[in-house]
């Protein structure tokens, strides 16, 4: 694994509570809370249009198809008919905020 340094430029006036919470960090700890602050943030935020790209992505490079129950010979069950509209409308508003 190799370590990845990166740069991160504050403002003093518009970011004293970002600034004062690393001050208030461990030495020898600030990475590792930044770490864990930013996978905090990352971990409320849901999912993003990125990583339901990617995974789309995926099921292309696997050649993964989908096809509907009845295409196979099989009714949808109630679940299906019950959760994959809501799926579809949550997926129609995906980018719309």
């Amino acid at each position: 694994m190799a370590k990845v340094t990166i740069s991160l430029t504050l403002d003093d006036e518009r970011d004293k509570r970002i600034l004062r919470w690393l001050k208030s960090q461990p030495k020898k700890g600030k990475s590792e809370a930044m770490r864990k602050a930013i996978m905090a943030y990352l971990d409320q935020s849901g999912v993003t249009l990125q990583d339901i790209y990617d995974e789309i992505q995926d099921l292309k490079r696997y050649r993964v198809a989908l096809v509907p129950m009845e295409q196979q010979g099989q009714p949808p069950s109630e679940e299906d008919k019950r959760v994959l509209p809501r799926a579809f409308d949550n997926l129609s508003k995906i980018g719309k905020d």
